[in-house]
Order: C-alpha cells, then structure tokens, then sequence
C-alpha cells in the first residue's frame, strides 16, 4: 500500500507508477486512494509480472483481491 499526506506527491507517484505499467501494458490504469493510500490497478498484466514491476519502482505492496458484488468496487472484469 502507498500513502502519502501530500495530494500532489500521490498524484506523482501515480503518473509514474501509470506510466511505469503502461510501458507494459498501454491499457493500464492506476489509481490511489487519496484518503487511505490504497493502490489499485487494472491491467492485463499476471500478478507476478505487476509485482515485479512495483518492487522495481520500490513500492512494498501486497494483491487484495477485487471485491466483486453489491457494496463491492466491482473491477467489472469477470462479469460476475
């Protein structure tokens, strides 16, 4: 997880991590909870190839999978 008190420092962090990933992935999209850190990703790269990427730029981070359903931040994915 990434948190910062500085809005602009976390708009920073996810131009760079967007650009890092799309780099990879042209599609990718990156985004940062301004309020609690949380990063999240949306990409069709595996896991192993995003966490690789993050430990890369020095982000200490762990997957969570994606809440699917009512009350969920539906990644819309799977359809389910």
């Amino acid at each position: 997880m990434i948190s910062a008190t500085n809005p602009n420092l976390q708009t920073e962090r996810e131009l760079l991590l967007t650009r890092a990933l799309r780099n990879a992935d042209p599609e990718a999209e990156v985004s940062i909870d301004h309020e609690t850190g949380q990063l999240s990703i949306s990409t069709v790269l595996g896991e192993g190839e995003v966490m690789e990427l993050l430990a890369g730029l020095g982000v200490d981070a762990a997957p969570i999978p994606a809440a699917h359903g009512e009350g969920g931040n539906c990644c819309g994915g799977c359809g389910g």
